[in-house]
């Protein structure tokens, strides 16, 4: 599973298995296995954040461990790439309300230091924020939103170096679908919430995954009216035409972001570490 793309920089993790990959120099390193684990916390499930904190100059991959009893508390425990090992914070003492996240499965938006979740308060399912955790000082914050935009499919996002949100409104039982394109001008500001585009989800076009540039968006797009062949495509909002990249898959699968070449880890040593014996190779390394 992805975890997040930042400068280059992508984190993977499968399970309890984590790596951090750059391929611009085809390194990839294999991190220590969490703190929070079955055998010590109990049956969990994790919300999955990787950001970059500039302050530090590191990399940082959040994890936020929702136990299986309801009566528990979550767990926040973060990697640091500069430290080379997890830590389990305090970080949930800033938490004010029961979280429930909308993009379990989408990438969290990586933006001034923090990591950005789209998430509604479990007691008031009209309440929706964007809930930020800072790499820095390590604790939670809420950023409101417009009334109504949280529909079926919400994701964070980073356009032109401003928060965003994909508000992809595409259920099958929806008569009318579309999606929302909303960007924060001024980050933190919530009168500043601007909406850009809406997209009719209606005919070829599925879902927006990102906005490029040049104006265009890119989108998952029906393949010859397919019912399972899906394709990473532009659409141009003004004249409407959808082009396609031939990158086939299947649907809700992709995920698009910024990319840029980079050194991190050239001071690293190459992990080709397997799925057994992690603990005897890196001592004989």
């Amino acid at each position: 599973m992805l975890i997040g793309s930042v400068n280059g920089l992508f984190s993977l993790h499968e399970k309890e298995r984590f790596i951090l990959w750059n391929p611009s120099i085809k390194k990839s390193i294999t991190l220590p296995k969490p703190r929070i684990a079955v055998k010590t916390h109990g049956r969990v499930t994790c919300r999955i954040a990787f950001g970059f904190d500039p302050r530090s100059n590191d990399y940082k991959v959040v994890r936020i461990a929702f136990p299986f009893e309801e009566k528990k508390p979550p767990l926040v425990e973060v990697y640091s790439l500069n430290e080379g090992s997890w830590r389990i914070t305090s970080a949930v003492a800033s938490l004010t309300k029961r979280i429930f996240f909308c993009d379990w499965l989408r990438p969290a938006a990586s933006l001034n230091g923090a990591v950005h979740f789209a998430a509604t308060d479990m007691d008031d399912a009209n309440d929706p924020f964007v809930l930020s955790f800072d790499l820095g000082d390590e604790v939670f914050r809420m950023i409101s939103v417009p009334n109504g935009i949280f529909q079926d499919d919400v994701q964070t996002s980073v356009h032109g170096g401003l928060l965003s949100l994909l508000c992809n409104n595409n259920n099958r039982f929806r008569t009318n679908k579309s999606c929302s394109i909303w960007v924060m001008k001024e980050y933190g500001v919530f009168d500043s919430w601007t909406k850009l585009f809406t997209v009719d989800l209606n005919g070829e076009i599925r879902k927006v995954l990102g906005l490029r540039k040049n104006g265009h968006m890119l989108v998952e797009a029906n393949v010859a009216n397919q019912r399972h062949d899906w394709e990473v495509s532009s659409y141009d909002p003004e004249s409407q035409q959808v082009e396609n990249f031939g990158i086939r898959g299947r649907a809700y699968d992709f995920h698009v972001d910024n990319y840029m070449e980079s050194l991190v880890m050239l001071d690293k040593p190459n992990d080709a570490v397997s799925r057994r014996g992690v603990s005897r190779k890196r001592k004989c390394r």
